[in-house]
């Protein structure tokens, strides 16, 4: 039997950090950290490192751990009320095409999940919240880039390892990542196709709200009739416009 992944450790440390604060009690250090959660002192400290260095955790001149402002920003994402309706607009597109629909967020040059639905059929054994897929090689992903100039896409995208990331279609330069855009917002629709992984098209439009684009809505699935996609391009831009005026 598989043990835990790493997510779900990660995650573990994280609220038994969020805990301990909550509590106003002293919270942990690394060694205090392992023995509340039962883990290894040598796997905590990989974790916390981890954690750090994506700012879901900090820490104190004293080796105490806390919550750092990316968990701030995600707990304050989960509470606005778009995205409590995204559900039902999941719900709706997933169920209308069999695909799976899916809401994300960007994270630097990741795109963050933070709900999905699956429909009939639709493979989704390796989709999960908090998964983080490239954002140049994604349709949820590009949708978060299509307001980004030229310098703000190199400052993003600078210094990322394109070359054996994705499927056979993916950019595998900045250049190439521009004359996608420029296509997707020619055609008002992010289509990856082939471009994460073969055999899967992804189809996205970003949500505007209050400072811009704050996250997309998409849907994945096998290749389809151009009919298809063109219900896919009404429903996704009506769902769209419902959860931006939320």
């Amino acid at each position: 039997m598989d043990g835990p992944s790493s997510l779900s450790q990660g995650l573990t440390l994280l609220g038994a950090v969020v805990d301990r604060e909550r509590s106003g009690r002293q919270g942990h250090n690394a060694s205090r950290l392992a023995e509340a959660v039962g883990m290894e002192r040598s796997r905590v400290s990989r974790l916390t490192q981890e954690l750090r260095a994506l700012d879901y955790l900090g820490r104190t001149e004293g080796s105490v751990f806390t919550a750092g402002p990316a968990f701030f920003h995600a707990a304050a994402a989960l509470n606005e009320p778009w995205l409590r309706s995204a559900r039902r607009e999941l719900r709706r597109l997933a169920s209308r095409f069999g695909m799976t629909a899916r809401v994300t967020v960007a994270d630097g040059p990741r795109a963050l999940l933070l709900r999905f639905e699956s429909g009939t059929g639709a493979p989704h054994a390796s989709v999960r919240p908090g998964m983080t897929t490239p954002v140049w090689c994604t349709g949820g992903g590009r949708a978060l880039l299509l307001d980004h100039d030229r310098a703000a896409l190199h400052a993003l995208l600078d210094g990322v390892q394109f070359v054996g990331v994705g499927g056979p279609a993916a950019a595998r330069s900045i250049p190439e990542v521009e004359r996608l855009l420029e296509r997707d917002r020619e055609e008002g629709l992010v289509c990856a196709a082939d471009e994460y992984v073969a055999g899967t098209t992804e189809f996205a439009l970003p949500v505007r709200l209050r400072d811009g684009i704050a996250a997309s809505v998409s849907v994945e699935g096998a290749p389809v009739p151009a009919t298809t996609r063109t219900a896919i391009r009404r429903m996704l831009g009506a769902a769209v416009g419902r959860l931006e005026s939320v």
